[in-house]
């Protein structure tokens, strides 16, 4: 891809392109999927379940949200010791059993260093003995959940380089300044009455997404198919590249080390599951475009790209852009075009049904 993916376009086009599970499916030319009768599409239906309901926690992390995007900062000098509720920017390794920990390996990581349930003790850790610009061991038993359950309760290692950090002071919660700029209410009551309401069109579009997945997944139902394993190894390895291998590459970390990290990608259980998911689908829809006989006019990818991109921020300028960016690129938006254009056309058909709600 030529486009710069620090710019939003660039961002956003990469965003969309690991949406569609055909774009997976031509990761390597030497690897043809095998072929899928259409299912048909009669009496395709889903029963979607109530969504828990909002708690009290989850309004004041959204309020602590706004909050912090409102608050002001100051970058912390080099030397200088962190604390917690510091914007910060790490690179993270974590090892055990003296091999990399799978999916561990994150560089440039930015995030509020705050306490989080799936490692406990690792921000609290960082925050205590961590300074700008410098590296540090953090000793830890991974909990009882962590997800991969091969490494369940046992002891682990954690590298860590801070790159950078910000110190964010919170502005008062009912300063009339504050409420102000947030523009969600006069009064504290007001904004948490606003807030709410902004989750629960949150939680519906969720419900919407849930409903897709749902018939996604009735569909594949109909139309069984044995993937080659070499298909879904070279999916995952394409996963592993951009979220771990460039990087890993790029901070010379030598090959046995790349081999244990994409060891783990290959053989995680939920990892593999949901390669295999995304591939079934998109063979099967294309089975579904072809016995259709779909058509996605440029006008129609267009429209699709950009009704899809809008969460990005992408522009209808920008849509334009991306789809002559590069070769490269516009095929990959093609073949995402085909991919939401049989969605729509699947989600046309099935009736959806939302419990404790009318139909759909």
């Amino acid at each position: 891809m030529s486009g710069n993916p620090e710019t939003p376009s660039g961002r956003g086009v990469e965003r969309l392109l690991k949406m569609s599970p055909v774009v997976s499916t031509a990761s390597s030319a030497s690897l043809k999927p095998p072929d899928v009768a259409a299912p048909s599409l009669a009496g395709l239906a889903v029963r979607v379940p109530t969504p828990d309901d909002l708690t009290e926690e989850d309004l004041l992390r959204r309020f602590h949200e706004l909050r912090r995007e409102q608050g002001t900062t100051r970058e912390r000098a080099a030397g200088e010791s962190l604390e917690l509720g510091d914007n910060v920017k790490l690179n993270v390794v974590g090892y055990c059993d003296g091999a990399l920990i799978p999916f561990s390996a994150r560089f440039g990581l930015t995030t509020e260093l705050a306490p989080i349930q799936a490692l406990p003790g690792f921000c609290e850790a960082v925050a205590e003995g961590g300074k700008v610009g410098e590296s540090m061991q953090i000793a830890l038993e991974l909990p009882a959940d962590y997800p991969v359950e091969s490494l369940q309760g046992k002891p682990a290692r954690f590298l860590v380089d801070i790159l950078a950090a910000e110190q964010v002071t919170l502005p008062p919660e009912n300063a009339p300044s504050f409420l102000e700029q947030l523009g969600m209410g006069a009064s504290l009551d007001e904004v948490m009455h606003n807030i709410r309401e902004e989750l629960e069109d949150e939680l519906a579009a969720q419900l919407w997404v849930q409903a897709r997945d749902m018939v996604l997944d009735e569909l594949a139902q109909r139309a069984p198919v044995e993937l080659p394993r070499a298909l879904v190894d070279e999916e995952l390895r394409r996963r592993w590249v951009q979220a771990e291998g460039q990087s890993m590459v790029e901070h010379n970390f030598d090959v046995e080390e790349q081999q244990e990290a994409l060891r783990g990608w290959l053989t995680d259980p939920t990892t593999r599951a949901d390669a295999e998911r995304r591939l079934h689908i998109g063979i099967v829809l294309k089975a579904v475009t072809e016995a259709e006989k779909l058509q996605l006019t440029p006008e129609k990818l267009e429209q699709l790209i950009r009704d899809h991109a809008e969460p990005f921020g992408f522009t209808a300028e920008d849509v334009h852009a991306a789809l002559r960016e590069s070769p490269e690129t516009t095929r990959h938006l093609v073949e995402l075009g085909w991919y939401l254009l049989a969605v729509e056309h699947v989600m046309n058909k099935a009736k959806v049904t939302f419990e404790g709600a009318e139909q759909g």
